[in-house]
């Protein structure tokens, strides 16, 4: 059996994924497991891929561990699963219940997620427009309607607006899911989906990858992979704040006007400090029915223009922008991003959805523990 060395670079008292490798010659076929040489500690492997994935509970600086990979005896009960949810959605569920629905409905303006459900069977983001519930029935929040608890769009995609719902609005129409994934360590999708202009002239294309970890009842840590590619002619984006690659719209009791308050990468907090200001991470943290929760999100440093500009409101939006310049801050030259007919461009993120706030909730080791994720040698 081939013997796996993983050395953890940085410490993370959380759980932290580990990717490596096939080892060449081995046949993975049914349930896989790390068995630690020494102990009996045993990490249930899943295949995504050409690549395997397994959570490593906690990690110290610059610790060696070795695994045997092998065989398990049986498959482990739980994991994360996916459910058809109506005709237009996909569920992901966690071992401890919902997380959150993927929702397709043809005739709106793009996909997105809701409910997104945190730790505790407590949902994160905001209901409005999907439910009218009484505790959000005055104006304060039920502005922005295009604001849809967790999306991906973006304004002044080639003259197109691919953010609001107003008249002449773009559309994100979905087109089918190239791949799904469930087991012990992770599930979630790949989907396809082409960005067009109100009459429906496509622009460009898009696949969306979604990987959900079992990582325990007491977070949430997903990854977040857009690919937008310019298959039918160059595109423009343009300099506008109104963007959100990444986008959540946080519960109404967790914005800032209520009480929450909004952290970056750079120790700045609030949204007078970290509105349009380049950061490696943002967290939303705020209380709902007395504790207090937050929505992390990570900018990869392989993103175009790392660290991304913050579109984060005291009214509960925030959303990456690795676009614009001139919207943000005041003197800055306009930016009008070019990308050549036949072109990629790839955002990863990823989002730690937690209790507590932002210090107690370790965010800033969750984000070093990803970029400089422990190394796994085939031996």
């Amino acid at each position: 059996m081939p013997v796996i060395e993983i050395t953890s670079q940085l410490n993370c008292p959380l759980p932290t994924p580990v990717r490596f490798p096939m080892p060449p010659g081995f046949v993975a076929t049914g349930a896989l497991q790390l068995r630690a040489q020494g102990a009996s500690q045993v990490l249930p492997v899943q295949r995504d891929g050409d690549d395997l994935v397994a959570i490593l509970p906690s990690t110290k600086a610059n610790e060696k561990r070795r695994y045997v990979l092998e065989k398990a005896s049986a498959a482990p009960a739980g994991g994360v699963k996916l459910k058809e949810e109506g005709a237009h959605g996909l569920a992901i569920v966690m071992p401890d219940g919902l997380f959150t629905v993927y929702n397709l409905n043809p005739e709106g303006a793009r996909p997105y997620f809701h409910p997104v459900v945190g730790p505790g069977g407590t949902p994160v983001t905001r209901n409005f427009p999907m439910k009218d519930l009484a505790e959000e029935k005055n104006a304060k929040d039920q502005d922005h309607p295009h604001h849809r608890s967790f999306w991906t769009a973006f304004d002044e995609v080639s003259g197109t607006d691919n953010w609001s719902e107003l008249p002449r609005h773009g559309f994100t129409k979905h087109k089918e899911f190239a791949g799904r994934a469930e087991g012990p360590v992770f599930g979630g999708f790949t989907a396809d989906a082409t960005w067009t202009s109100k009459e429906g002239k496509p622009l460009l294309d898009e696949r969306r990858t979604i990987r959900v970890y079992n990582v325990g009842p007491n977070l949430r840590l997903l990854d977040y992979d857009v690919q937008l590619k310019a298959s039918y002619q160059d595109i423009e984006y343009g300099d506008t704040k109104e963007g959100g690659i990444l986008a959540f719209r946080v519960f109404h009791t967790m914005k800032e006007k209520e009480g929450g308050n909004l952290y970056n990468s750079n120790g700045e907090v609030g949204e007078k400090e970290v509105w349009g200001k380049k950061a490696a991470w943002l967290d939303y943290v705020g209380p709902i029915q007395g504790k207090t929760y937050g929505i992390a999100m990570m900018d990869h440093p392989g993103n175009l223009n790392h660290p991304c500009r913050w579109h984060a409101r005291n009214y509960g939006l925030v959303g990456t922008n690795p676009f614009s310049n001139a919207s943000f801050e005041k003197g800055a030259p306009e930016t009008i991003f070019k990308q050549p007919k036949g072109e990629t461009l790839r955002f990863r993120y990823r989002v730690y959805i937690h209790r507590h706030d932002t210090k107690t909730a370790d965010v800033d080791d969750v984000y070093h523990a990803w970029i400089q994720a422990p190394k796994a040698t085939i031996l």
